[in-house]
This record gives structure tokens, sequence and C-alpha cells, in this order.
């Protein structure tokens, strides 16, 4: 069969390679300058090029350009600012079907616009005929590009002010200054450059610092831990070392037992940071007025090197602090004698600390149960127990509601006041904030020694009078609270029912304060029968509220001690 009959029996349809090729010039240009600058418009430009070579259609104006993908209202802004600077010669010009100037046009090609051939798109049809010969296709040469046109009507001075107004373009702006690299204050690098400025002025033979000793000593100057990651974090204050020796700022002398020492810039820069900080109030002066006092008594075996307990007291350098062990309670405050400091009397507040994954822990193994007895016992009224987050409160042992229900418990059943903090920090704020509260009130009162006796509590202190308060001695409070002095009979009976599932610290004080001792709860067993016996702890009352301990635990109780027999 001849060619041409083959052809008849083709439809040739004809698409525009460039219906936009003045944009898609303009916008090139950009792409190539945002480029060679590494702005950060590079990648929107390229998305708005790809969108512009999609579309089939021609665009008049910038404004309509807005339906692509890539542009915004300052892009198409700057396109009509383009347009409106071209002279009407140039806009006037006919372009072909495909997006070129016709050969006839005024505007002298450039190197930069080399010329493109274009190309048809064809396909099948059965019945249509040729409309176009295929060999007869020209070539045209596309507009240059505006910044390498020299006879372009839109200047270099007028594009950069284009670009300029428009918002797209870093060309005009000025030059950002080179940053200065500036710790913030009380940060982890802030605290390591201090510390090696004070410790070189201190030393003059020797300006270098082991990790051990630079964490021991910066950590008074940092808000976060040197050792322990926040929470959900894998970083200490410690891993800004890193980024103070890529600056050049602080070096390192050696890989093994590394000695860190601050360089000349690091040194200008720690002055700095140092003069900055006398203008900034920290938090010790907004909570503590009282001189700095060095602690005594301090234990030496209790203070690790590396706790990030003592590191966070650290912080407060006013808060007079002493490191005791209490055999009850993580802390509690005592008053001093100002003529005898050897005589020091409890004042009636004792705080139990709990990690949400040490409370956990201590309900599964049943110490949760025993502290809470032995606190209820410890003859201070006010007892707080103080509750951490701790990693968004996820693997702690126990279902998380498990261990809200535990505290609702403690706070209504035990009369507890349960305080919740979301960090290490937080609550060591809070008991420097419990410090001065304490001060200021207990600081108008006369404090006596009232050996077992302990008449103050939490409501006396909502009326801040000169009055004579009655507190027991620290020496009496520890002792009294050891848990190797000999139990009686009724403590032991009393921990005895603490292992009962829903026995409380009121439900057994109740109990034993009707029944001294299992003896004596074994009798009155032994005188009734199966009803009387299950019914017979049913009606004694416990705890403020007046609440009887009800049937289901006197039950249990009855099938745990009527089997035994009294003789």
């Amino acid at each position: 069969m001849p060619l041409n009959a083959i052809a008849m029996h083709k439809k040739v349809s004809c698409k525009r390679l460039r219906p936009n090729a003045r944009f898609q010039d303009w916008l090139l240009h950009l792409c190539a300058e945002a480029k060679a600058k590494k702005s950060s418009l590079e990648p929107i430009l390229k998305e708005a090029v790809e969108s512009l070579e999609k579309y089939p259609l021609p665009l008049k104006t910038g404004s309509e350009c807005i339906i692509l993908k890539g542009f915004n209202k300052k892009l198409c802004l700057y396109l009509d600012k383009c347009l409106s600077s071209l002279n009407k010669d140039v806009l006037s010009e006919n372009y072909d079907n495909r997006g070129y100037r016709e050969p006839s046009s005024s505007v002298r090609p450039t190197p930069l616009s080399p010329i493109l051939s274009s190309q048809l798109v064809t396909r099948s049809s059965s019945n249509s005929p040729v409309s176009e010969t295929l060999s007869n296709v020209g070539f045209s040469q596309r507009q240059g590009i505006i910044a390498s046109n020299p006879d372009s009507a839109i200047s270099e001075n007028l594009q950069e002010n284009v670009l300029s107004d428009s918002g797209l373009s870093n060309s005009n702006k000025k030059k950002r200054a080179k940053s200065i690299y500036k710790p913030a204050h009380r940060s982890g690098s802030y605290a390591i450059l201090v510390t090696l400025l004070e410790h070189s002025k201190q030393n003059n033979s020797n300006f270098s610092m082991t990790k051990e000793g630079l964490i021991e000593k910066a950590q008074i100057h940092c808000e976060e831990s040197f050792v322990r990651p926040k929470a959900g974090s894998m970083y200490t204050a410690w891993s800004n070392m890193s980024r103070l020796l890529a600056k050049g700022l602080v070096t390192k002398t050696r890989k093994k037992n590394a000695e860190y020492s601050l360089t000349s810039e690091g040194e200008k820069l720690a002055i700095e940071l140092l003069e900055a900080s006398k203008n900034i109030p920290n938090v010790n002066d907004m909570i503590f007025h009282d001189k700095t006092s060095t602690s005594s008594g301090i234990n030496v075996q209790l203070k690790k090197k590396n706790d990030p307990t003592i590191m966070e007291f650290n912080k407060y350098p006013d808060l007079k602090h002493d490191y005791r062990s209490l055999k009850v309670g993580d802390f509690t405050w005592i008053a001093k004698h100002k003529s005898h400091p050897e005589q020091e009397l409890v004042l009636p507040y004792v705080v139990e600390r709990k990690r949400m994954d040490d409370l956990a822990a201590s309900i599964k193994d049943g110490r949760f149960h025993e502290q809470k007895f032995r606190l209820r016992r410890c003859g201070l009224k006010n007892v707080i127990y103080l509750v951490e987050k701790y990693e968004k409160n996820k693997g702690l042992g126990l279902p998380l509601p498990s261990l809200l229900q535990a505290l609702t418990n403690t706070r209504v059943q035990d009369g507890f006041k349960v305080r919740s903090t979301n960090s290490l920090n937080q609550s060591v704020r809070f008991l420097a904030m419990m410090t001065k509260r304490l001060t200021i009130r207990y600081g108008k009162m006369t404090l006596r020694n009232g050996g077992e006796e302990c008449d103050d509590s939490d409501d006396d202190l909502k009326f801040v009078v000169p009055r004579v308060v009655k507190l027991m001695t620290f020496e009496y409070f520890n002792k009294s609270s050891a848990k190797t002095k000999p139990l009686t009979v009724k403590d032991t009976f009393i921990k005895l029912l603490l292992q009962l599932k829903g026995v409380s610290v009121e439900k057994a004080l109740a109990i034993t304060n009707r029944y001294p001792t299992p003896h004596s709860l074994i009798v009155a067993y032994y005188k009734c029968d199966q009803q009387e016996g299950e019914l017979l702890l049913a009606s004694l009352k416990y705890g403020d509220q007046t609440r009887n301990i009800g049937p289901a635990l006197s039950k249990s109780v009855y099938h745990l001690f009527s089997t035994l027999n009294p003789k």
C-alpha cells in the first residue's frame, strides 16, 4: 500500500509545546538565580515551572497562573509586573500555535535562547484525512531571557525592584549578618563555658578540667541535668559539648581521660555571658532571700557525685538543706535554735516523693501500704505525697488508671495531700516554695520542745499570729520512725491486716482499736456463729467520714481468723 494511503487513515493533532513561553523563561531565570544563591525559594520555583510546562493553554496574565500548583499571589504579581514593564511592540508580537514567535519578530535571538524543533503528536484514526503534511515543519526562535537580552524593555534594575517588591527573590535583600553563636542563659553550653572560665581564673597553672569535675561544677549553672536525659529525649546537657567543640570554643586534649579547656574565642564568649547574666534575675533571687549557708550534718555516703536530685538542689544555693538518713519519708523541715543549733525541732510536714514507675513497683511488692502506714504513725500531721511523671507515663508496669486510683485513695482514705509534678526540676521548685512559705509563717511563732506532742496542723497556718507551738525533736522523730524498733503486738496486727485486699490504714486502725490483738478477735469469733461472725466488723466506723467497714471486708477477715482455735 502506498505511503500516502496510510497517511490518509491517520488524524494529526497539533499541541503547543510551550504555550506560555514568556512566563516559563522568566521563571527559569528566577530558578537559576535562586539555585546560584542557594535560596530557599528554589523548590517553590521549580514546582511552578513544572506545573506551567504541563498546562496546555496559553495564559494572558500572571494572575491567571494562580490556578496552577506552586503559584502564589506574590509570584503572580511578579509576572504581571514583568508584563507591564515590556513595551507594546513586544506584547503585540504574534506567537504561533506552539508558543514561539514568528520569524519576523523584531527581537533578535540571543545565545542563551537555543533554536528548538517543534514536534507533532499523532494518534491513529480510521476516518480522518490528513490535514497537515509532516514534511513542512518549521523552526522558530523562542523569546530570550530578560536578564540576558540586551534589547529587552525591562532593565536589570527594574527587574530587581520587581523581585524585591514581590518578596520572591533574595538578590536585593540585605545580607544577613553572620550569626554569632550565643548560648541561652542557664543552658548546657552556657554552664560549660562559665564553669571552665571560673576554673581558669581559680587555677592559673591548669586551665583544663575532666568530664566528671566539669559536670559536677557546671550543674549549678544549668537548668537541665548533665547525667539524666529529659523525658522523651536521649540528650542531656552534656550533649552540648559536641557543639562547643565543633565551633572551636572548647578544646579536647586527648581521647582517653579527656580534659577540656577554653579557647581564646570561648573565653571571650564566656566573659560576655557572665557579664550579661548579672542583669538577669535568676530563680533563686525570686524565691529565697536568706544568706547562703554551708550544709552541715551531710552523710557522705548519701551524697553521690552525680546524683540528679543533689544536682537539682545545687541550683538553689540559698536553699538551706542537709542530707540525712530519714527513717520515714524523703523530705522534712527542721527548725534550729539560733544560739544552740544542736537543738532541732521538726515542723509538722513530711514529704514522700514517688516517681510513677516507683509508685507502680511499690504497689506490686507491697511497700505502698506499708510506707503509708508508717507515714501515718510518724507523728507529723501533714503528709505530702509528691508524685512525678515519668517518660510520658508509659511502660510503668501497671495501668495508668490503676495508679491514679491508688493516688485518689491516698488522698481520700488516708488524708494525705497529693501533689503532681512533671519533672524532678518542678519537684525541687515545689520544695523550695514550701521552704519559703514555712519560713515566713513559723518565723513569727515561738517554737518549743513538746516531746512526743506536735500540736500544729496546716489549718492552723491560715491565721499567722505570734503564738507558742509545741513540736517534737528531730532525734525523737527519727528514732520513733525507725523500722528496726521492736514492734508491739498491735503494730504487727495492723501490718498483717494491711496485707488484705481492701484494707486501708484507717480500716486497720479501726479494727485494732476494737480488737488490739489477733487473740482478742479470735475469741470474739469463737463466741459467734458463722452469720454473726461474718458481720462482726461490718458496723465498725473508720476515718473522719464515720463510714462503716462493710460486710465484704468483714467476711474476708472472718474467714482468715475463724478457723483458728483461741486456746
